[in-house]
């Protein structure tokens, strides 16, 4: 049920009232700073999305994902045998395997993650999207960030985004898909806010 998405208004002058009260909320601190910064790092998708990418720097990088705090900092908190790991390794299709290597042989099992369906851009054919996505869990991803089509939104085609978007989901299998909106591409609050709705309707 598509309809009601073209009657979606969002009140600006609201949205920017709220955003100037929530900068002045009170922030925590000590102990409970320690622990929100320590979760924090936890849902980290620690990325290398550079053209130079090569194995030897993804595999520090792997390195840094199993060890992303001071281990002496750690025995400060009395943290240093919790496990605190960042959430994901991110990394462009082509160096799946090389981060799936590195965690195996790390001993962890930090999931891998990769941009695809023409990320940055999303200017990409849907076929070969779609490949992307296959190839890359194939290669052992478990987690698949897709970059959606701006233009699909910035011209109103809400029914085409959701059917890419259910495409890329089957694409996906069993691993988990995150839908990136690059909402500073899509003109207004309005359509950030219905991008996101097709997106968690499309899965």
């Amino acid at each position: 049920e598509l309809g009601w998405i073209s009657k979606v208004h969002v009140n600006r002058p609201a949205v920017v009232r709220h955003a100037e009260r929530i900068k002045k909320w009170k922030t925590v601190k000590g102990n409970w700073q320690a622990a929100w910064l320590l979760k924090a790092v936890t849902c980290i998708d620690l990325t290398t999305l550079s053209g130079d990418d090569t194995p030897s720097n993804v595999h520090r990088l792997c390195f840094k994902a199993k060890h992303p705090i001071r281990e002496d900092l750690l025995k400060a908190m009395d943290m240093h045998d919790k496990g605190i790991t960042v959430g994901a390794v991110c990394v462009y299709p082509a160096r799946v395997i090389d981060a799936v290597n590195a965690l195996k042989a790390a001993g962890c099992n930090i999931p891998v993650a990769s941009v695809a369906a023409g990320f940055p851009s999303g200017q990409t054919p849907l076929e070969t999207k779609l490949a992307e996505i296959k190839l890359a869990v194939e290669y052992g991803a478990r987690e698949i960030d897709i970059v959606i089509s701006r233009s699909l939104v910035l011209t109103g085609q809400w029914e085409g985004l959701y059917k890419e978007i259910c495409q890329c989901r089957e694409a996906c299998g069993e691993a988990h898909m995150k839908t990136i909106l690059a909402t500073g591409e899509l003109g207004s609050l309005a359509n950030v806010y219905k991008a996101s709705m097709i997106a968690m309707m499309a899965g």
